[in-house]
């Protein structure tokens, strides 16, 4: 009689700091975010970051409260659209842009912003992220 072991566990195929800098208390470390979570995190970061806010590369980032007081018509949401995209290809390597939907809140002037990606992992996920583009005060 042979026995076979045969153990299956999931890799972890993506992970970053959480950048609210938690510490789990149970380990005295700081939390990590993995797969779906380390992505999006990396994903608004770079949208809501403002170019030239990053030492030594003066493109990176969404720059997007630039489109708040804009009047929101056809060409500013094809621009928006337009910085959206560039912004993931250039660097986020790891989604792929499915959808981009945008409402303006013009009593706010807020903008927000509705994704659909898909995550380049084995499993090919796909995902929503919706946040929302205000002044900051």
């Amino acid at each position: 009689m042979s026995y076979t072991n045969t153990i299956n566990s999931r890799e972890v195929i993506y992970s970053d700091l959480n950048y609210k800098f938690r510490i789990l208390p149970n380990i005295k470390d700081l939390a990590i975010k993995k797969d779906v979570d380390a992505v999006k995190q990396s994903v608004m970061n770079i949208l809501l970051t403002n170019r030239g806010e990053k030492p030594f590369e003066p493109l990176y980032g969404g720059s997007l409260r630039d489109y708040l007081f804009e009047n929101f018509d056809m060409i500013t949401a094809a621009a928006i659209r337009e910085r959206i995209r560039t912004s993931i290809v250039n660097y986020e390597p790891r989604v792929e842009i499915l959808s981009i939907e945008l409402n303006d809140y013009m009593d706010r002037n807020a903008l927000r912003i509705k994704l659909e990606l898909k995550i380049i992992s084995p499993e090919d996920l796909i995902t929503s992220l919706d946040f929302i583009v205000e002044r900051l005060r």
